[in-house]
């Protein structure tokens, strides 16, 4: 009763918390440079940014992939097309790793995946099927859902909250906009979350449009600035 109530409830916090699994790494994915060419002046960039990423940005489509890997892993576990599900999930986790512009951004989703995984195995559910050599962070964030037995559209909600979390937690150490400041644009952006959420529950993945060329571009020179975080 007890195991069950924590998969269903408490769990979840896991995932979503600033500081656990990986906003201790703190990744800034462009900021830091647009904060470099100083770009950003004030909280309100800050705001801007993440909300066009949120809008057309490539996070879409990360979180539109959790929903193939959550659905695939209910197959597996119904015995249905395991085979082609199997290799379904390696395609599919090796595409959205590929899918990233920069070394650098390709890193940090191996890196937050790895720590997803081994967390998510400490509290009793290993990974049981075959890894590509490098991981990315949808897959192992929908294996985490699907073990704590977290809905789909928790799933997503989770997954753009957490990642807007962790880019406010870069601009604080960047600009920095202050912990309240970053409070009230993680509210403001709450709204922009559910919607495109459910935006996303809608759609197949070949209908999932993204064109955030900026924050494209500020990503390509993450290996000039990529250790000041955690140098800081």
């Amino acid at each position: 009763m007890l195991i069950t109530m924590i998969k269903n409830n408490l769990l979840k916090y896991l995932l979503i918390s600033p500081n656990l699994p990986v906003g201790g790494f703190c990744y800034s994915e462009g900021l830091e440079s647009f904060f470099d060419n100083k770009n950003i002046k004030d909280p309100e960039d800050v705001k801007e940014i993440l909300t066009y990423e949120l809008k057309i940005g490539q996070i879409r489509l990360d979180a539109r992939l959790l929903i193939e890997f959550f659905d695939i892993f209910n197959e597996i576990n119904n015995d249905k097309n395991l085979k082609s599900n199997l290799q379904k999930l390696l395609s599919l986790d090796k595409w959205i790793l590929s899918s990233k512009d920069s070394i650098e951004i390709r890193e940090q989703q191996s890196q937050m995946s790895k720590s997803l995984f081994d967390i998510t195995k400490e509290f009793g559910f290993e990974y049981l099927f075959e890894k590509n050599k490098k991981s990315s962070w949808p897959l192992a964030w929908s294996w985490a859902c699907y073990c704590f037995e977290i809905t789909k559209l928790e799933m997503v909600e989770n997954f753009l909250y957490s990642w807007s979390s962790n880019q406010l937690s870069a601009a604080l150490r960047l600009i920095p906009i202050g912990s309240t400041k970053a409070q009230l644009i993680q509210r403001d952006l709450i709204e922009i979350i559910s919607k495109v959420s459910n935006e996303i529950m809608d759609k197949k993945i070949d209908d999932i449009y993204f064109g955030n060329v900026g924050l494209n571009i500020a990503q390509q020179n993450h290996n000039n600035l990529y250790t000041k975080l955690f140098r800081n």
